[in-house]
């Protein structure tokens, strides 16, 4: 996310938006936000709607609990990051999308780790076009 909120500013004078969905709760988005000094939307799907009708999965352990995963948030923690699940299905895999403005996805890239992400240059250039 730290990512999207440096590149922000770009992707809108392209006319993008950027939403992020989640199935936490809206206290724990709020914060989170204010955590990361997020300037786009958290948005709550507690009944993963969202996540369904876009086709994104459950990992298996070995994929949540990947040596490559637990790297990362050892990284993180060291850093002095720290997230508190509540709630959270520690197994549910994220995704990344771009839609145009009549509704048709343009661009999935869905996860296969917690920490699988595409780079967002490659999101800025679906976007604008190239």
């Amino acid at each position: 996310m730290s990512q999207l909120r440096h590149k922000h500013s770009e992707i809108e004078a392209m006319g993008g938006v950027v939403l992020a969905v989640s199935f936490e709760p809206r206290g724990r988005l709020f914060q989170l936000s204010r955590e990361l000094r997020l300037p786009f939307p958290l948005l709550t799907d507690p009944e993963m709607d969202s996540y369904r009708s876009y086709g994104l999965q459950r990992g298996s352990l070995r994929q949540i609990f990947s040596l490559r995963t637990v790297l990362t948030y050892v990284k993180l923690l060291a850093r002095g990051r720290s997230y508190h699940f509540r709630r959270s299905d520690l197994r549910q895999l994220g995704g990344d999308f771009v839609v145009d403005a009549e509704g048709m996805i343009q661009y999935q890239y869905r996860s296969d780790a917690p920490n699988d992400r595409p780079n967002v240059d490659e999101l800025i250039r679906v976007i604008d076009g190239n």
